[in-house]
């Protein structure tokens, strides 16, 4: 069965599900200077330094809008070379503008942090853990001859006294 044969409301519903948005905060993977990563993803997409400045000024953009899993991992992973950290989160089909809610206070006892889009986003780790081992508990892991010698200090406290 292919789109063709679902019904015209199903059929979107399956290329809504199927698109995603690429967003990018600003953030830059630990290790890495705000200025390399910049210059990075600058060559890397071809882009002039306003537009670069404009990726970093902190604020939330969405790269791309509505493309597909492979185009969107294919950019996270260019972004991901180059340093920077961003997401990949279900598309909504709306203007962005269309899409915001209006201010409100969060109900007493609510987790603040927790917003639709981070439940939805999927965070790729590309470092390679491989070289990580767990020792068992009570294992010394720093070896002796790694500690360096305290050098205890000679003091003169004859001249004190408890009184």
């Amino acid at each position: 069965m292919t789109d063709k044969d679902l019904p015209k409301s199903q059929a979107e519903k399956n290329v809504e599900a199927d698109a995603f948005d690429l967003v990018y905060r600003g953030e830059i993977a630990p290790g890495n200077s705000a200025e390399e990563v910049k210059q990075r993803v600058a060559a890397s997409f071809n882009l002039d330094p306003a537009a670069a400045d404009q990726l970093f000024s902190g604020t939330q953009i969405r790269l791309k809008r509505g493309i597909d899993k492979i185009t969107a991992e294919r950019i996270l992973q260019r972004l991901t070379d180059a340093g920077a950290i961003a997401l990949i989160v279900p598309s909504s089909g709306q203007p962005e503008t269309a899409r915001q809610d209006p201010l409100s206070l969060a109900p007493l006892g609510s987790n603040v942090t927790d917003s639709a889009e981070n439940r939805n986003a999927q965070v790729v780790f590309t470092a390679s853990l491989d070289h990580l081992s767990l020792e068992p508990v009570g294992t010394r892991m720093v070896k002796e001859t790694e500690v360096p010698k305290i050098k205890t200090p000679d003091l003169d406290t004859s001249k004190f006294s408890l009184e």
